[in-house]
């Protein structure tokens, strides 16, 4: 067993030992824990997933994503969750631990798992996170991840956050044109548009692009031009 599983072990038996959960006493199941016994337990927990999301185990990252996941279903408040989702998306692009030169930290499906939560954490600081994550992160389903992400959260203060999604997909339509950030990029500028947020010119020039480029399958082109159409005759 991992030194890690074998440390979580321990500890986990250790909080249930100090909350009086094991003994002798059958009564004791019955009671319920007071709020600083609550509040102790609740702590550690949060260490530990805290210690599985930093850890270098893939393992024990998925099952604090897990964790996490499953907090954010329960209106756990975000300011627990998010640094440690940010933690995740970042890690191997920009929070790098290297062994030997080799970037040792590098799980692309970890950070689009961590991506795809951050989408469901309707704080400002999981937007900017997202827009790191999409500028730096150079796996094309992880920014089309953090693209469709920023779209639910919806902040687009002075049309930052389109113009940004816009410079990160002009890239990929240049260099690599990627059908899946076509149609995520596609449907944020949708969503957005419905709260009057995307009056940017260069968002009908991107739909142009996709909708008469041959890279693109014609499913994409087609749904490019209608989106261009709904917003011309909305915004007309």
């Amino acid at each position: 067993m991992a030194k890690k599983e074998t440390m979580t072990i321990i500890v986990s038996f250790f909080v249930f030992v100090c909350l009086g959960l094991l003994g002798n006493n059958p009564s004791i199941y019955a009671q319920d824990m007071s709020i600083e016994e609550s509040y102790l337990q609740k702590s550690v927990e949060m260490m530990i997933i805290r210690e599985q999301a930093i850890s270098s185990d893939r393992d024990a990252k998925f099952l604090a994503l897990e964790y996490l996941r499953q907090m954010i279903e329960d209106g756990t408040d975000p300011k627990e969750i998010q640094p440690l989702l940010a933690h995740m998306a970042l890690e191997g692009v920009v929070n790098k631990t290297r062994d030997e030169g080799r970037v040792a930290n590098n799980y692309p499906d970890i950070r689009m798992k961590a991506v795809e939560y951050l989408g469901s954490i309707k704080t400002k600081e999981s937007s900017d996170t997202l827009l790191r994550v999409m500028m730096a992160d150079n796996e094309p389903t992880i920014v089309s991840t953090a693209v469709r992400s920023l779209g639910k959260l919806g902040f687009n203060d002075n049309n930052y956050t389109v113009n940004a999604i816009l410079y990160v997909f002009s890239h990929y339509d240049n260099i690599r044109p990627d059908n899946v950030l076509a149609l995520s990029v596609i449907d944020t500028c949708n969503t957005l548009s419905q709260n009057d947020d995307v009056k940017n010119v260069a968002v009908y020039s991107m739909l142009m692009r996709i909708s008469s480029n041959a890279a693109y399958i014609k499913p994409v082109r087609d749904y490019a031009g209608r989106t261009l159409a709904k917003l011309y005759k909305k915004n007309s």
